[in-house]
């Protein structure tokens, strides 16, 4: 691939990973990132707690010595087009992460003080909430993301809780940070599912409905539970921001030419730093094998 041009676009996990694997191949490599500061997901929402930054800067700091060209502060969609970088390149590493939130599509989702996790672990990061001493949070879902809101809350004061629809042993949180989120001391309220959210023009409660689980599947019991909270926030999951196909004649991400290689979140049912860099690896061997390496 010696001399090859190639695109990454996103700077997390695999997009680092690719670039350096690529400018070790002899090639030409440009990373888009929409954000200020590098490291995608990494850097703005996984709670400092968690994961220190400093690690950051020196890894693209080697990328940069490497030759790697670091465009910050440009979002591919409209004013920057993807098609045009498909056509400028030989070859495009995609991993721009799923930066959006799953919506929660219920009466009263609007009310001040009901937020998505992406908002509200960007805030805590970037220490905009000073506290939330003698609040109640209550965290509406029970992934990885869930136990980091959740857990952030904690380390702000508030009484927190998370709410799951299921039962507490079908948490698709990873069982280490079901133990920490305890540890922490964080409540969990099991089998309620978000009816709306109440209040005069500020969150007051929150209804939910009971469930039970059924071969499987969630049902209603009839029954209903008010939950006093003064911030709620929905953590259900993460997908993919559309906008970055706008301006480009693609509809969908399974629309992308051949030489458009996912990797990172998009193809990772795990949202791991490890799954990320073998994502990575493999985009990188994709690529190779395309432009005959």
């Amino acid at each position: 691939m010696e001399g090859k041009r190639i695109a990454v676009i996103g700077s997390g996990p695999a997009g680092m990973h690719s670039a350096l694997l690529l400018v070790r191949k002899g090639c030409k490599v440009e990373i888009f990132e929409k954000e200020a500061l590098p490291g995608g997901m990494l850097q703005y929402y996984l709670p400092k707690f968690r994961f220190s930054r400093d690690g950051i800067a020196p890894k693209i700091e080697k990328l940069k010595q490497l030759g790697v060209e670091i465009k910050m502060e440009t979002e591919i969609g409209e004013e920057n087009p993807l098609q045009e970088i498909v056509e400028g390149f030989d070859a495009v590493v995609f991993a721009p992460g799923e930066w959006n939130a799953r919506k929660l599509g219920i009466e009263g989702v609007e009310l001040e003080n009901v937020q998505y996790w992406l908002e509200f672990l960007r805030e805590y990061n970037e220490g905009k909430i000073e506290s939330l001493e003698g609040k109640e949070v209550v965290v509406i879902g029970a992934g990885d993301t869930a136990m980091d809101c959740a857990r952030s809350a904690i380390r702000l004061g508030a009484k927190t809780k998370i709410a799951y629809r299921r039962g507490k042993e079908d948490m698709p949180a990873m069982e280490q940070e079901v133990k920490g989120a305890v540890e922490d001391g964080v409540e969990f309220a099991m089998h309620l599912s978000p009816q709306k959210f109440v209040g005069q023009g500020k969150l007051e409660k929150i209804v939910f409905d009971k469930t039970s689980v059924k071969d499987g599947k969630v049902e209603k019991t009839g029954e209903t539970l008010e939950v006093k909270a003064d911030l709620a926030v929905i953590a259900i999951g993460q997908q993919p921001n559309p906008n970055i196909l706008e301006g480009s004649p693609f509809k969908s991400f399974e629309e992308l030419p051949e030489k458009v290689v996912l990797a990172g979140d998009l193809v990772n049912e795990q949202k791991l730093i490890a799954i990320a860099i073998q994502s990575a690896a493999e985009a990188v061997e994709k690529i190779g094998k395309m432009l005959g390496d």
